[in-house]
């Protein structure tokens, strides 16, 4: 979008009133309730940081008021760019902008969209997490975490353990997760944290939640609190209604395949008024599928557009010409930009949308109210009790038991072994993180035993979840390892090994002369789904 194209936190545009005010605290916290994207004001402060720290307030002030004089003294080229940005825009739009032939035209199965937007989801959604949340336990940097093994992306919910997803009605949106709190945390010893602790909603179910000991998690219990949408209002529009405001949305433009229409000055999501769903319809009324569209574009003029520039970099000085120290100047320039954005979200009303056929009719679904559920959940964690956990740390990594004692250390980073054969990491196998391959050392961890032994060989590919091909350092040929007891499960040395993947999934292995299959200690033969191989019999086969 062009509003962001044009936004540089610290030089943006911003057309205030030019009478100078000290800038409080309080001020700013107004400016930081009001900003509806939270992430803006880590990023405001980001590069407000970026922009002054290696500065001394005398160069702040210098390099301030050189912004504003380049303004003043570039009218003619800057308004030539902005112009670029718009025409680049508008051309995209005109070019893809045309009559659809009835071949052309791609339809959307027609839905109640009324009965998927305002349902039970959430009660769906409750009792997928209380039924089948797990998580794996981390332990990095001194800390220990929760990673979510149940997945919620706003669209669908999937678990990992049964590899099936779940469609809900309607998207459970960034705003839905309210409160969320952790009420118990049982550890393996018998002890239990009853203190409830809040926690960033956004730690479940995308990201990992923060546990205060190291040391082995059995379970926990959430406590959610999910805002869902309860109630929605509708409005259509009809080609005839261009130019008719109808709410706070009016229809500008409807032809060939494209929309126009202007939004709320408050338009953003998720409040009472917010889009969640927008249909277009032929004159038959039939469903199309939507394209693209380049929302929230400015209905400012050029001219508009370098006022605003010239009068924020002009406020940005004379604002900042009087502060004496860093943190003033940060407040000030903080502040600046939040109002700006704020102003901005305001000044940002028209959204343009591409469609593929000729449309005709459009409806809007809107958000009209939601309400709040409450409830707990219990997440296990997936993996028993072992004697041996990994504490992964910048540069080393420690082996520790349940209780966070650590047993050993190596001086490295590591990785564990990914097999693209068996898309998985592997649980016991892994190697130190080095710059070149050729300078990795491989080791297997045995939890049970709490050792770790080094592997003598380079690791080249799993056969099958219970064997590895490795190469004898500075040999030619292949040698096969046990994945589980770290041994050699033949003397022979190999040239070269071929995996079937389709049919009888067999492993092949051969030498100069011959060819061979595997069987293991049961005589059943080795595929690439075998996974309790102790030992192999070699048996030849013509090629």
């Amino acid at each position: 979008m062009i509003k962001k194209l044009l936004i540089i936190v610290v030089f943006m545009l911003f057309s205030v009133a030019q009478a100078q005010e000290k800038v409080t605290e309080e001020m700013l916290k107004e400016q930081e309730q009001l900003c509806v994207d939270k992430y803006d004001i880590e990023r405001i402060e980001k590069d407000i940081h970026s922009f002054i720290d290696t500065l001394s307030i005398k160069e702040i002030k210098k390099r301030l008021k050189t912004n504003f004089n380049y303004i003043v003294n570039n009218k003619d080229t800057i308004i030539k760019q902005l112009q670029y940005y718009r025409v680049a825009e508008d051309n995209r739009f005109e070019r893809d902008t045309k009559h659809y032939t009835l071949e052309e035209e791609r339809y959307e199965k027609k839905k109640n969209i009324k009965s998927t937007l305002v349902n039970n989801n959430h009660l769906h959604y409750r009792d997928t997490v209380q039924n089948g949340a797990y998580f794996e336990q981390l332990f990095k940097d001194n800390a220990s975490s929760l990673k979510n093994k149940v997945r919620n992306n706003g669209a669908t919910v999937f678990k990992f353990s049964s590899e099936k997803t779940i469609q809900p009605y309607y998207s459970l949106n960034q705003h839905s997760e309210k409160e969320l709190k952790i009420r118990n945390i049982y550890y393996h010893d018998g002890t239990v944290n009853n203190t409830p602790t809040s926690i960033p909603s956004h730690s479940f179910p995308l990201n990992s939640i923060p546990i205060d000991q190291m040391k082995h998690v059995d379970s926990i219990q959430l406590e959610f609190k999910i805002k869902y949408v309860s109630k929605i209002d509708t409005i259509h529009f009809n080609k005839s209604d261009i130019g008719v405001k109808k709410g706070n949305f009016k229809l500008l433009k409807m032809e060939k395949n494209y929309v126009e229409y202007e939004t709320p000055n408050d338009y953003y999501p998720y409040h009472k008024g917010s889009i969640l769903e927008k249909v277009f319809y032929t004159s038959e009324g039939k469903v199309l599928e939507n394209e693209y569209s380049l929302s929230n574009i400015s209905l400012k003029t050029l001219e508009e557009d370098y006022k605003g520039r010239l009068n924020y970099r002009k406020i940005n000085y004379e604002y900042v010409k009087d502060a004496t120290t860093k943190k003033q100047i940060f407040r000030i320039l903080k502040y600046l930009s939040l109002k700006y954005i704020n102003a901005d979200i305001k000044n940002s009303k028209k959204e343009r949308v591409l469609v593929k056929g000729n449309v005709n009719a459009l409806t809007l679904y809107l958000e009209n109210r939601r309400d709040t559920i409450t409830f707990l959940a219990t997440l296990k964690n997936e993996a028993p009790v072992t004697k041996l956990y990994t504490h992964k740390l910048e540069n080393k990594t420690e082996f520790i038991d349940k209780n966070g004692k650590i047993i050993t250390s190596i001086p490295y980073p590591i990785s564990f072994y990914y097999s693209s054969v068996l898309d998985e990491h592997s649980k016991n196998i892994f190697f130190t993180d080095t710059k070149r391959v050729k300078d990795r050392t491989y080791y297997f961890l045995n939890k049970e035993q709490q050792q770790i032994n080094e592997i003598p060989y380079d690791i080249i590919q799993f056969l099958c979840p219970s064997i590895i091909v490795v190469e004898e350092k500075n040999k030619e040929g292949y040698k096969l390892l046990s994945t589980q007891t770290n041994k050699l499960l033949s003397n022979k040395t190999f040239t070269r090994y071929f995996v079937m993947r389709f049919s009888d999934k067999r492993i092949y292995m051969y030498d100069s002369k011959n060819s061979y299959v595997l069987y293991d200690q049961n005589d059943e033969l080795v595929t690439k789904n075998s996974t309790n191989v102790k030992s192999i019999r070699l048996v030849k086969e013509d090629y």
